[in-house]
């Protein structure tokens, strides 16, 4: 609290936000685009409606697509240092994210779960009406 000239003037600090003229690009993995600034995600032309946890689990994810993200950098992203209460929020988190994304688990197109380590972005999602093929075999 500043005192000029006998009045109380409080002076608001930003802390940890950013402007809304500064420039941050879009992240865009697949059919998916991320626009951090403004928490908006795209599945081609279909706008999906996120969770600010969902949000954030998704960027982290997204944001080193084809690389494993631990759980411990997933959690600590999510601002959850404690480990119990870490595997059920983000199995909670990831459940939902992959609904809204119309992924399946079991034959997933944009996460994948790397058993006991933690998660992995596809770079490229798979097509889910592919037929054998249509994909190249190594």
């Amino acid at each position: 609290m500043r005192m000029l000239t006998g009045t109380a003037m409080l002076v608001a600090l930003p802390r940890n936000r950013i402007s809304a003229n500064r420039a941050v690009a879009r992240l865009k993995v697949g059919d998916l685009e991320i626009d951090a600034l403004h928490r908006q995600i795209r599945q081609g032309s279909r706008e999906i409606k996120l969770s600010p946890g969902q949000h954030i689990l998704l960027y982290t994810l997204a944001a080193r697509a084809g690389q494993v993200v631990s759980y411990r950098e997933i959690a600590d992203a999510l601002g959850q240092p404690d480990l119990e209460i870490r595997n059920n929020t983000l199995a909670r988190h990831l459940s939902a994210l992959r609904r809204k994304l119309r992924d399946d688990p079991v034959r997933p197109r944009y996460i994948e779960t790397v058993s006991r380590i933690g998660y992995r972005f596809l770079e490229t999602p798979n097509r889910k009406d592919a037929r054998p093929s249509d994909q190249s075999h190594d």
